[in-house]
């Protein structure tokens, strides 16, 4: 079998939890922008990405400490010390960030647009603690290598705090707030669900607690926070500038467009991201450096192949799409769809063109990258929300990313050099280009028609386009073809 071939079956295979898990976020987009108002709709992104950014900070990199040092310490037989250190130790680093939302919000509520954003904050600061405690608890699933029980309590706690969320917003306490408390509800049950797997392990006695142990974890944990909260601040800081400058109605129509950019781009990103470490660390240790870099190459290549269609035809396709997954109160957010999207499709190709950083064990950098791209990001919101509006976030996140992927390349590329296959970038790219002017042209006077129509036209143009003018594609498609033949012959 092929290293492609390894890769797409290991993509295909074992992150079908983490599919199911990314296609909520398709399934709730058309019911959360319907349940709620705009202005209600942009205050719950808020208060989302406040949660988001509380856990990453408050788990101090543990997950990555589980998954590293729990075959040692089972090895010399103090798991439950390492469990209890850990489970108490971000249970207190949790209660403590709680209050601190609590106490930071009285501070602060004055500068706040909306008085409600007072009381969902604080009930983020509940959600923080369940939060965190569910998350370190799967990361012990995920170090024993108990892929199916892991894979069971993402989907079930992805789709269960939805389920809550919006049954308590429709029938129980209305609106954002009771979205919140239903999630808050959710998160309980889903935590109490993990702690009764984990019963036998979670030992509360004092002899069970070991500073080092902790120290330990927070040590190897620590430094690796500032890759995700770097990343989830250029994802996210935006919001808080459109919230200061222009108020919930309009952070609702930016967040509309920019989820679903995300849930475009994520749905190739997850899968690729998550299954090339094992194949191309495999390639470089059995083969050596020079198989490894024609791997890259075709990777690369065969990742645009796919990118390229879905970003150029989801962009033909934006406004029909807002308009059938999120009603037509929110087709301004498509004037930001086009920015966003490009510019996470900028991103997504750092997933492997930054490769060479991981390689030679030089993650700092690609932290220190990222947070100087935050530092971009946030002087372009705040230089150009003020003047063009959402529009102006959505470009500082474009010109941010666009940043990043070349500083990252050059680093990266110092160490560890592919070759990039620019001749068959071009045709896909020109291919995509000409697919894109071929679906601007379909209409049937129906949203939901047309995106059928300009979807089929779309692929069809496309692989026309690519198998015309790719001598290697045609080639594997005349052999399939073949193939399938003497199947049925």
């Amino acid at each position: 079998m092929s290293d492609i071939k390894t890769l797409v079956k290991q993509s295909s295979h074992y992150f079908f939890g983490q599919a199911t898990v990314l296609a909520a976020g398709f399934l709730s987009f058309p019911i959360l922008t319907r349940i709620f108002s705009v202005r209600d709709y942009g205050l719950m992104s808020l208060v989302t990405t406040t949660l988001f950014i509380a856990v990453a900070i408050v788990k101090f990199g543990t997950p990555n400490s589980i998954v590293r040092f729990y075959a040692e310490y089972k090895a010399t037989d103090r798991l439950s010390s390492f469990f209890t250190t850990l489970f108490l130790g971000i249970s207190g680093f949790a209660i403590l960030m709680g209050v601190s939302v609590v106490f930071g919000i009285q501070l602060l509520k004055n500068l706040f647009h909306d008085k409600n954003l007072v009381v969902l904050l604080s009930i983020v600061s509940m959600l923080i603690v369940t939060g965190c405690l569910s998350d370190m608890l799967m990361s012990f699933l995920r170090a024993e290598q108990r892929t199916k029980m892991y894979n069971l309590f993402a989907i079930i706690r992805r789709y269960v705090t939805l389920a809550c969320g919006i049954i308590f917003a429709l029938y129980l306490v209305k609106g954002v707030k009771g979205f919140f408390l239903g999630q808050l509800l959710a998160g309980v049950i889903v935590l109490l669900a993990l702690l009764f797997v984990f019963r036998k392990r979670l030992e509360l006695r004092r002899e069970n607690f070991s500073k080092d142990v902790l120290k330990t974890s927070l040590l190897f944990g620590f430094p690796l926070v500032w890759a995700e909260f770097g990343h989830l601040l250029l994802n996210y800081i935006d919001r808080y500038i459109i919230q200061f400058y222009l108020g919930a109605g309009a952070l609702g129509i930016y967040t509309a467009g920019y989820n679903l950019a995300t849930h475009i781009t994520e749905a190739l990103i997850y899968p690729v991201n998550y299954a090339m470490t094992p194949v191309y660390m495999s390639i470089l240790v059995n083969r050596g450096e020079r198989d490894t870099k024609i791997f890259f190459t075709k990777m690369f290549r065969y990742f645009l192949l796919v990118l390229l269609p879905v970003v150029f035809g989801s962009i033909a396709v934006g406004k029909d799409l807002i308009s059938v997954l999120a009603s037509k109160k929110y087709l301004e957010s498509y004037d930001i769809l086009t920015y966003v999207l490009l510019g996470q499709a900028v991103y997504a190709c750092t997933i492997i063109l930054n490769s060479g950083l991981f390689i030679n064990k030089k993650t700092h950098v690609l932290n220190n990258i990222m947070m100087f791209t935050c530092a971009i990001n946030v002087a372009f919101n705040l230089l150009l929300v003020p003047r063009f509006g959402i529009v102006g976030a959505a470009q500082a996140t474009l010109i941010s990313y666009v940043i990043y992927a070349l500083v990252v390349t050059f680093f990266s590329f110092k160490m560890f050099s592919f070759r990039i296959d620019y001749r068959k970038i071009f045709i896909y790219a020109g291919s995509a280009l000409m697919m894109f002017i071929a679906v601007k042209t379909v209409s049937f006077g129906n949203s939901l028609l047309n995106i059928i129509g300009q979807i089929i036209t779309g692929s069809v143009v496309y692989i026309l386009l690519v198998v015309l003018f790719d001598a290697e594609i045609r080639r594997k498609v005349q052999l399939a073809m073949a193939q399938l033949r003497n199947r049925h012959a």
